[in-house]
């Protein structure tokens, strides 16, 4: 018999007929009846391989799984998401605690179980008692701060999964700066998505590249884990919390997100009715009253005390009510203000068992994500791109428009339905070959661009960033690329802003008597423009960079008081001499709008560096590190700003050097052969908990910009085995 299982699993991988891929399921049926519920197959990356019958089953051990690699970080979650984060944990969750009990978050997650399909509520509720099972029988691996958490509702899963996606909605929004607890902190969410068709790919099969860009910590923290389940291999990864794949494939299809330029927010500015909100606010010349609850928040004190807080919160008919300085600002969520929502998880998990382009749209048109860009491939060598979300329908003003704070006080500005998908922008099997996304708005997703003139004008942010033109000038140097090449462009540390300004600024540098001006002149010459650990003239590059945005926006300020400067100007005429150009887009932005202004900032940092540093020329890796535990290594990558792919930044460290602390996450590029075969990384490591399995281990391979197999089969499963965990409930 063992043998024959043997063989069995290495057929399953050499060959992929009908009759061979259905010994292979078999293959999983039988381990998964060998007991009664899931086994857990850990790998040596810590990744589970979960093995079941249906579908609870899977929900249960993957509560389980979540709990053995991120258990306090998990419960920390949660008790966020139930607004009651100062009560466990102190003070600072204060802050977001009223926010979630400000947006009625708790109250929606017991609404929205309520209407779950009863299939997907007995699902939940696996998911939930796997938490907590975990947690009664291994109360040793959970920290004792975050027990009180317990015992885990699947109304707290729903509840945890809302608030994050609140969360992205309003950090990309101008809604984050409002929101205590709801903005993301430094950098922005960014992704890089691919999918390459069979006439752009040398294989002639269809390719897809996954590559967020996310915080390394916190509740933007990715789970890679793998499905086995009679009817779908799915492997991918999850944010920690939910309970289904985020971004996935299986034997037939996959996809990724990156998020999108979609406005899934606004504010409303109130006028009141008199000199207090409790005189109501006005409408249509006419006053309302608003809905009003009172709540109330436990805070822990640090001796173990609690106080309490009084939170009255006030509802106008546009959404909750917010009062910051001297403005009284209504907040109006499109994920909030439908059901929609409700079905998210779902959609994900239906996504997941689709086998074909078809399918997979229909599991779409629900329109139950929030927001993200869903790039697309198959086996049947088809690409897609569709910009996705629940996007209001806004019948008057553009993007800029609705980005600014909105009159509240004319109700036909208050928006009631969503778009349909059918109304979105996407492209399917386009003539160029491609399709991709960096952020950018979704008319650049494939070459010839789509006409934004198709669209309503609020539909989306018209940006694009230095990232974005990267890919698009890789993706434009091949007339077709294989995968190996795909690997080495997903890995790309060039600089294109570098290649814009840097001769320029050279010739420039090398004009003036400075001898320090003309050392650095040299050094930036000789430098490889690239962000590879042993890159000499980055960091003298990188704080010029720096240097030359607050010299250039401290000049428009200057000038205009009233100047508000927004990320999407990088490649404006405020810093260029020839901006972006969209019927120009692999030459432009190009040029210094202000050489003399660039000078100075390059002095500046030339004598920052050499005062901190003592060299001009130091490498890039000595200072740039990769760090997670007790993994200290020499960094690659840089920044969007800086118009590298590979995107990693750093923050400073205690000291003095700059630790990664976001970019590149959870990393996958798959080819739809037969078999699909696939490379991933979770570039930071797939536990926080210090148990089982290491921290920050796969660092080493990100150090070496490399990848590792995708282990789908129960052989390769087996060879490369930890842990076993049989699980029954």
């Amino acid at each position: 018999m063992k043998i024959r299982s043997v063989l069995r699993s290495f057929l399953c991988i050499l060959l992929s007929t009908t009759l061979f891929l259905s010994a292979c399921q078999q293959s999983i049926r039988s381990l998964a009846q060998n007991h009664n519920g899931a086994e857990i197959l850990w790998d040596t990356w810590g990744v589970p391989h979960i093995v079941a019958r249906k579908d609870s089953d899977a929900f249960y051990a993957f509560g389980w799984a979540q709990m053995r690699s991120h258990a306090d970080l998990l419960l920390k979650l949660y008790a966020v998401a139930r607004g009651r984060g100062a009560e466990i944990f102190g003070e600072s969750y204060l802050p977001a605690d009223r926010s979630v009990r400000m947006l009625g978050i708790p109250s929606l997650a017991e609404q929205w179980y309520a209407k779950q399909d009863v299939a997907f509520r007995a699902n939940l509720d696996a998911f939930a008692a796997g938490i907590n099972d975990f947690a009664r029988r291994h109360p040793e691996n959970i920290s004792d701060a975050v027990k009180a958490v317990l015992p885990v509702t699947p109304q707290d899963v729903i509840a945890h999964t809302t608030r994050v996606m609140t969360v992205f909605i309003a950090g990309t929004s101008e809604c984050g700066a409002v929101l205590p607890g709801f903005d993301f902190i430094g950098q922005p969410v960014a992704s890089n998505g691919w999918a390459l068709g069979p006439g752009y790919s040398t294989s002639g099969n269809a390719m897809l590249l996954t590559n967020p860009h996310l915080d390394w910590h916190g509740l933007e923290t990715f789970y890679e884990s793998h499905f086995l389940l009679p009817d779908v291999n799915l492997y991918g990864t999850a944010l920690v919390g939910s309970p289904v794949l985020q971004i996935a494939f299986n034997d037939h299809l996959g996809w990724t997100h990156t998020v999108n330029t979609m406005d899934g927010c606004d504010l409303y500015q109130l006028k009141l009715a008199g000199s207090s909100l409790n005189d109501g606010y006005i409408l249509d010349g006419v006053a309302q009253s608003f809905i009003t609850i009172t709540e109330t928040i436990q805070i822990r004190q640090q001796d173990g005390s609690m106080t309490s807080e009084s939170l009255r919160i006030h509802r106008a008919k546009q959404g909750p009510v917010i009062e910051t300085g001297d403005q009284i600002l209504a907040v109006r969520f499109a994920l909030l203000e439908t059901s929609l929502l409700a079905d998210m998880n779902r959609q994900w998990w239906e996504m997941g068992h689709a086998s074909n382009l078809k399918e997979f749209q229909n599991v779409l048109q629900g329109q139950h994500l929030p927001l993200f860009n869903v790039i697309y491939a198959d086996v049947d060598k088809h690409i897609m791109l569709a910009f996705n979300g629940i996007i209001p329908v806004r019948d008057v003003g553009d993007a800029a428009f609705w980005r600014a704070h909105v009159s509240g006080d004319d109700s036909s500005l208050i928006w009631t339905k969503a778009h349909a998908y059918a109304d979105l922008p996407k492209s399917i099997d386009p003539p160029g070959g491609w399709v991709q996304n960096s952020n950018g708005a979704p008319w650049y997703m494939t070459m010839p661009f789509l006409d934004k003139n198709q669209y309503p004008p609020n539909i989306a942010a018209d940006v694009i960033n230095n990232r974005e033109l990267r890919g698009l000038q890789m993706l434009n140097e091949h007339k077709q690329m294989s995968y190996a090449e795909l690997i080495a462009a997903k890995h790309s540390t060039r600089a294109l802003v570098a290649d814009q300004l840097l001769d320029e600024l050279v010739a420039a540098a090398r004009a003036n008597h400075d001898p320090l001006l003309r050392q650095a002149a040299d050094v930036l010459n000789r430098w490889d423009r690239q962000y590879l650990a042993e890159s000499k003239g980055g960091w003298l590059f990188g704080i010029w960079f720096e240097k030359w945005l607050e010299r250039t926006i401290t000049k428009a300020t200057d000038a205009d008081p009233n100047y508000d400067f927004t990320f999407s100007q990088l490649v404006g005429d405020l810093f260029y001499a020839q901006p972006f150009d969209s019927t120009q887009p692999l030459t432009t932005p190009r040029g210094l709008a202000d050489v003399p202004l660039a000078i100075l900032a390059l002095h500046d940092a030339a004598s920052e560096l050499q005062a901190t540093i003592g060299a001009l020329d130091i490498a890039w890796g000595d200072i740039a590190r990769l760090r997670r535990g007790k993994i200290d290594l020499p960094g690659n990558g840089a920044g969007t700003e800086l118009g590298v792919f590979r995107e990693i930044i750093y923050q400073p460290d205690e000291d003095g050097k700059f630790q990664s602390s976001s970019g590149d996450t959870y990393i996958a590029l798959v080819e739809f052969s037969r078999p699909v075969r696939a490379q991933v990384l979770t570039t930071y490591g797939n536990a926080t908990q210090n148990n089982t399995f290491g921290i920050g281990d796969q660092l080493h391979l990100a150090a070496k910009q490399q990848l590792r197999s995708a282990w789908r089969t129960l052989e390769e499963i087996e060879t490369n085995l930890a842990l076993r965990e049989n699980l029954t409930y």
